[in-house]
C-alpha cells in the first residue's frame, strides 16, 4: 500500500514536526510506502487536488466525529483488502465547508491544529493502524 499526504502549509514547518514525520516514515517502511510534500503556494495546491482528488482520496480535518485508532486501523484494513494501491490524504489550509469534499472526510481531531502537527499526527495514526492490524504493541 502507499500512502501520499498532500499538505497545504504557508508558513514555515518547525523542525520538530520535520523529525517526527521522518521517524514514522521510518517506522512505517516495513509496513507501507508513504510521502509527505508540503505545498506553499495556493495555486500549487489547487491543480494539486484537482488532478489527484478522486474515490481515493481523503481531506483530514477537525469534526465532531472523530474516528478512533480502532476505527482508523478498520479502514486502513479495508483499504488493503480491497485492493487499492494508493491512497491519498489532503490537509487543507482552511475548511470552508464540508459540501467541497465529497464526502471522502477524516476527522482524526475534534480539535483544530496546525497542519503539521495534523500531518505529523496522521503519521502517528498510520503507524498505530499498522501496529493494530498486526497485533504488535505500540510501544517498544
Amino acid at each position: 500500500m502507499k500512502y501520499e499526504i498532500y499538505v497545504f502549509e504557508q508558513q514555515k514547518i518547525p523542525s520538530f514536526y520535520k523529525q517526527a514525520i521522518a521517524e514514522y516514515t521510518k517506522r512505517l517502511g516495513r509496513y507501507c510506502k508513504i510521502k509527505c510534500e508540503f505545498i506553499k503556494k495556493p495555486k500549487e495546491w489547487e491543480k494539486k487536488v484537482v488532478e489527484c482528488s478522486k474515490e481515493d482520496s481523503y481531506f483530514v480535518m477537525p469534526g465532531n466525529n472523530s474516528v478512533s485508532s480502532e476505527e482508523f486501523s478498520h479502514q486502513m484494513a479495508v483499504w488493503e483488502s480491497s485492493g487499492k494501491g494508493k491512497i491519498q490524504f489532503f490537509i487543507p489550509e482552511k475548511i470552508e465547508s464540508e459540501n467541497d469534499y465529497n464526502g471522502n472526510i477524516i476527522n482524526l481531531s475534534d480539535f483544530a491544529m496546525e497542519n503539521a502537527m495534523t500531518a505529523m499526527i496522521l503519521h502517528e495514526q498510520i503507524y498505530r493502524g499498522y501496529r493494530i492490524i498486526h497485533n504488535h504493541p505500540y510501544h517498544k
